[in-house]
């Protein structure tokens, strides 16, 4: 079993092969040569750009959301086509770096699970489709987000790690995100994991002079006062190029240090990315239900009846990730022009939502001779989105192929 676990943004890339140890950082920078075919990536590309000989395009990422393009020796390549490029070369850099290694053999699906910081329902979805159209000849694959890594990475480490609350920093180039998780107490197991960017705005260039040093230091020692305030942690995480050296933040350190264990990990989101590939890759899931940015947090269910008994028929569970497909379900209608969506948040206590959906534009028929299509899909975690089409009754009653289309909250407010 191959198992990959790549951390994609603007700035680095991280890839993990096979186990954590063999993780492998290059910058997200993408050349090509002035009068030649060859493609290069990260430093290599940056150095062959001091030489003169390629084009260097960067920002791949952002170049990739905005839909935008870039000119290379008069060839103009969209951004999918230049991303694509780039995740291409870097699994083959980062073959060709694990070559020789001993790689304990192991049963299961070739996997390959990409994260990405931005949970943007619109990224995601495009990504999703880019991975898939380059990389599923080769391997099962699986689009996270950051904050989904970093429980994977965390549901990997010593239970008393997560017994109570757990932070993390993850502090790159202008960017500073806070993460927690925590994991549920009663009889029902499901860990909830949040993501938030901080106002506090830091670059790495001040690091090298130290009035900037002293200034990032405040800074991350603010934040932690800000944090820490009212929480309970059992342990807290620093994660990103900026904290490798955290020699650098005195101040901060003693104070994150006081009272819990800190854990420095800057591959972080690459290895929890690849832990969760090795339980893909084995046909399993993690023991806890995950509930953050890139699950749904709901069941939702109608209630059907077959054989003269009634009970309900899961359209989608809590902890499925919205990116993936859901099929068409054919109903028969029965003396009825409505269905009942029935909306169960598990972290919560109560009997759920139940959300009606008029079908009374389509053709009226005799009972049981109209059949529909119900079709689901997800517009991030919030919100469903629910289709059924009229497809009629065989030859005797012919189908209008009416849709209707409506959403669904799945939290918060009706």
């Amino acid at each position: 079993m191959k198992v990959i676990g790549i951390a994609l943004s603007d700035e680095y890339t991280d890839i993990s092969l096979y186990r954590e140890e063999y993780t492998y950082r290059f910058p997200t920078l993408l050349s090509r040569e002035r009068k030649g075919d060859r493609f290069y990536i990260g430093e290599e590309a940056y150095k062959k750009n001091l030489d003169g000989g390629v084009i260097l395009v960067d920002k791949l990422l952002s170049l990739f959301k905005k839909k935008g393009s870039a000119t290379i020796s008069e060839t103009c390549y969209d951004a999918k086509e230049l991303l694509g490029i780039f995740l291409e070369n870097l699994l083959l850099e980062g073959e060709r770096r694990v070559q020789g290694r001993e790689i304990p053999e192991e049963e299961g699906k070739d996997t390959l699970v990409l994260s990405v910081r931005d949970a943007d329902v619109e990224l995601m979805s495009s990504l999703n489709e880019l991975v898939k159209e380059k990389f599923s000849g080769q391997y099962a694959v699986q689009l996270i987000s950051h904050t989904e890594s970093f429980s994977h990475y965390i549901l990997r480490q010593d239970k008393k790690l997560y017994n109570r609350q757990v932070g993390m920093l993850e502090f790159s180039s202008q960017v500073l995100h806070y993460y927690e998780m925590q994991v549920s107490k009663g009889t029902k197991k499901y860990a909830i994991s949040v993501s938030e960017a901080q106002p506090d705005a830091l670059s790495f260039g001040i690091l090298e002079d130290p009035r900037g040093r002293r200034m990032t230091d405040q800074v991350l020692s603010g934040l932690c006062d800000r944090l820490t305030k009212s929480k309970v942690y059992s342990a807290f995480f620093l994660s990103g190029k900026g904290f490798e050296n955290t020699e650098l933040f005195p101040e901060f350190m003693k104070k994150i240090v006081r009272g819990r264990r800190v854990c420095v990990e800057s591959f972080l989101f690459s290895i929890g990315a690849l832990y969760y590939g090795r339980l893909l890759g084995k046909g399993e899931e993690e023991e806890y239900l995950l509930l953050c940015d890139t699950r749904i947090g709901a069941d939702i269910s109608i209630k059907v009846t077959k054989k003269e008994r009634d009970f309900p028929l899961y359209l989608a569970h809590a902890g499925d990730s919205w990116l993936k497909e859901t099929e068409d379900i054919r109903l028969l209608l029965d003396n009825q022009d409505y269905i009942d969506f029935q909306v169960q948040d598990v972290s919560a206590t109560n009997r759920g939502k139940q959300y009606r959906m008029s079908l009374s534009s389509f053709p009226k028929r005799e009972r049981r001779c109209t059949k529909v299509s119900l079709r689901t899909s997800f517009h991030g975690n919030a919100v469903a989105g629910i289709e059924i089409t009229d497809l009629g009754f065989g030859d005797l009653w012919k189908g209008s192929f009416q849709s209707i289309k409506e959403t669904i909250p799945l939290r918060g407010k009706e």
